[in-house]
């Protein structure tokens, strides 16, 4: 691939690109949720992610929001990744298990958790009858747009 030249334009119109419309509130009714929840496919890692209105999977710049159903009976691969994760429980219970350590607590409705990146977890929900519902908020978007999206999984 050939080296190319770069370019130089001033710094107001820098600035310029940069200015964004000021965003308008948005809601997601819990209604129409739950039924879209309860008709979606349900992956390890993710089920249902909010969009903006555009239909922008960033509800904040950098930042998205997915729905993650861990069925009844079942557990996530132990993985790791660049990205962090805030996670809501929404209903049932479960167990988030730190893979590096050993380290384990148990989750229920209300509880909030903090993965840092690079941190490795895997959830287990050992209920019978009930998913246990995660509203997890990261910033994937942000790490994806700088190229810095890494993750892996563990045995």
């Amino acid at each position: 691939m050939p080296v190319q030249t770069g370019r130089q334009f001033p710094y107001p119109e820098f600035r310029e690109r940069h200015v964004r419309d000021r965003p308008a509130p948005v809601v997601w009714q819990w209604k129409t949720l739950a039924k879209e929840l309860e008709a979606a496919e349900h992956t390890e890692y993710g089920t249902l992610t909010l969009a903006a209105p555009g239909g922008s999977h960033e509800i904040i710049p950098g930042t998205s929001m997915t729905f993650q159903a861990v069925r009844p009976g079942d557990r996530t691969t132990p993985h790791a990744h660049s990205w962090w994760h805030l996670y809501f429980v929404r209903s049932g219970a479960g167990t988030v298990i730190f893979d590096e350590t050993g380290d384990s607590t148990r989750l229920s409705a209300g509880d909030i958790l903090l993965i840092p990146a690079w941190s490795a977890h895997h959830f287990e929900n050992p209920a019978a009858d009930e998913d246990l519902l995660l509203l997890n908020m990261s910033n994937l978007p942000q790490l994806a747009a700088i190229h810095n999206n890494f993750s892996e999984e563990h045995a």
